[in-house]
């Protein structure tokens, strides 16, 4: 893994991590929660396997 991708990797997640509180204490958790659920779903659905599909020549 390059650096750079490493670096941007770990600024990334220190980013999401302040933003998560940051809007934790600007909103509320019944705000918030919902809020990261939605996307802990949507990236779960995107980083899903999909199978190869051969059917088609």
């Amino acid at each position: 893994m390059p650096v750079t991708s490493l670096a941007l990797m770990i600024f990334s997640v220190l980013a999401a991590g302040g933003l998560t509180i940051w809007a934790l204490y600007a909103w509320g958790a019944l705000t918030v929660l919902p809020l990261l659920m939605v996307l802990g779903l949507a990236a779960r659905w995107a980083m899903s396997h999909v199978p190869y599909d051969d059917s088609h020549p």
